[in-house]
């Protein structure tokens, strides 16, 4: 059994989740909730839940910042969170988990399946510390949380030449030569950067515009800022729209 607790300042919010997770997550054991930012603190200090099921909003202090004060420990915390689509964009770019009220089932049963596969990493702290920079309003650089089999990688999204489709892997190529091969699809990556400058330019090629150098028409090919080229569909509206972007 894994220890739990509920923050959240809406009393209906927490019993529904305490119904879903009886239900159908019997390996959690909730052991208590709070209702407030105060409450919160004290509880998460004499419970010591493994995991947390945190409002991203609470009286007057965030999730966020409730979290921070605590003590670091063995612990992970999925965000709850009214539909907020700069917020969810921040979740996935830092890898933080979270759930779109009212709460999915089948999503809950997965996002529990993952915190319980990575309950003893310490590296929640490292991924709230994104998620608080990129929740940031007009932050200029944006990060990215990555894993491989080395561990965890906090990239800063300008400094990303490409990403390349390996199978179901994705190979990130870095300003200063590094690469970084995750196990997840180009569409994934695809999804949560187009809006950071990423285009997808080739079936397996998702491009920083902002670090190509020259378009080369002709041989249906881009010049990256390291020198290198890659393949890139010529039709005319795939290369008017990198241009028009370029030049914005």
């Amino acid at each position: 059994m894994y220890k739990a607790l509920i923050v959240d300042d809406e009393q209906f919010v927490i019993q529904d989740l305490r119904g879903l997770l009886e239900i159908n997550c019997p390996e959690i054991e909730i052991v208590g909730t709070a209702v407030s930012s105060e409450d919160a603190l004290g509880k998460m200090r004499t419970l010591q839940p493994q995991l947390i099921f945190m409002d991203i909003n609470i009286d007057e202090m965030s999730g966020l910042d409730l979290v921070r004060k605590m003590d670091q420990g063995t612990y992970r915390v999925i965000f709850v969170t009214a539909h907020d689509q700069y917020a969810v964009d921040a979740f996935k770019l830092s890898a933080v988990d979270y759930l779109l009220k009212p709460v999915d089932p089948d999503e809950l049963i997965e996002a529990v399946r993952r915190a319980i596969a990575d309950i003893e990493k310490d590296q929640i702290h490292a991924q709230l510390t994104t998620l608080a920079h990129n929740l940031v309003p007009g932050a200029q650089k944006k990060k990215i949380v990555l894993t491989d089999m080395e561990g965890l990688h906090i990239i800063d999204i300008p400094e990303i030449l490409w990403c390349h489709a390996n199978g179901s892997y994705t190979e990130f190529v870095m300003e200063d030569g590094e690469k970084l091969t995750v196990s997840k699809h180009l569409k994934t990556y695809e999804r949560m950067l187009t809006d950071h400058g990423l285009m997808r330019v080739h079936r397996s090629y998702l491009v920083n515009i902002y670090n190509i150098s020259k378009i080369e028409r002709s041989k249906g090919e881009i010049r990256m800022k390291n020198n290198e080229t890659l393949p890139i569909s010529i039709a005319p509206d795939l290369l008017k729209t990198i241009l028009d972007k370029l030049q914005g």
